[in-house]
């Protein structure tokens, strides 16, 4: 379900007690709305995903193109060498010891079809192939992605309204109290010589933290919960 840019600014304007947004603008919510979906983004690469089809370079090492967070998942061979399963390694330590030349295309020949994919948390935007790549090998992978950031209503006059804000957010509707926080976050810190202004700006973001970390727990714990039953059923 979508959640527009107003519904949002508009809370926001009530929570400040300013309906009228006009100690806080609608251009300046606006701005806040986009660095919020930017801070997002940072703490969860993966607030929002797409499955999409990588194009592959020669070797092992691959790096995700600009517009990509993260690589959440790697579901198969794609393009002309589709339908073949890829496996995710966890630890690169066993391949390690069991083919220690396998990024050398002379030990491991280099090939179009990818058997194993694994990543590296110390570099979230590259992965490595094995084999590797030939160069004209494809994936498919739910990657994270950039939410696109909200334009501005086309005709500047109609920037100083609220109601005008109608595009859509570019997240899923689980996002919306924490974009409204990180957006409350900023419009506090604004008045930071306000009293109490600091301590809830505090607030509100250590709510959007929260809301986060609690997102990331669940998706853990589903995947855990499914790989504990893909486990049973083939046991």
């Amino acid at each position: 379900m979508a959640f527009t840019a107003a519904a949002v600014m508009k809370r926001a304007s009530t929570i400040l007690q300013d309906a009228g947004a006009v100690r806080w603008t609608a251009i300046e919510l606006h701005d806040w709305l986009n660095q919020a979906l930017v801070e997002i983004a940072t703490m969860k690469p993966n607030a929002k995903t797409a499955v999409v089809e990588l194009d592959l370079v020669p070797g092992t090492v691959q790096e995700l193109a600009a517009e990509y967070t993260c690589l959440s998942r790697v579901m198969r061979n794609a393009g002309a060498t589709g339908g073949r399963a890829i496996t995710t390694l966890f630890r690169r330590e066993i391949l390690d010891q069991q083919m220690p030349g396998w990024q050398d295309s002379t030990v491991l020949p280099n090939a179009a079809v990818v058997s194993m994919v694994f990543q590296d948390l110390a570099a979230p935007r590259t992965f490595w192939v094995v084999p590797g790549n030939t160069g004209t090998g494809s994936i498919e992978a739910i990657v994270g992605m950039n939410p696109t950031p909200v334009a501005l209503p086309v005709q500047v006059a109609d920037r100083l309204l609220v109601d005008n804000y109608t595009n859509n957010v570019d997240l899923p509707d689980a996002y919306q109290t924490i974009v409204l926080d990180l957006l409350l976050f900023r419009a506090f810190s604004k008045d930071s010589a306000a009293p109490d202004a600091a301590g809830r700006a505090n607030a509100h973001f250590q709510k959007a933290a929260a809301a986060v970390q609690a997102l990331i727990a669940g998706e853990s714990a589903m995947s855990l919960a499914g790989s504990v039953a893909a486990q049973a059923a083939a046991g």
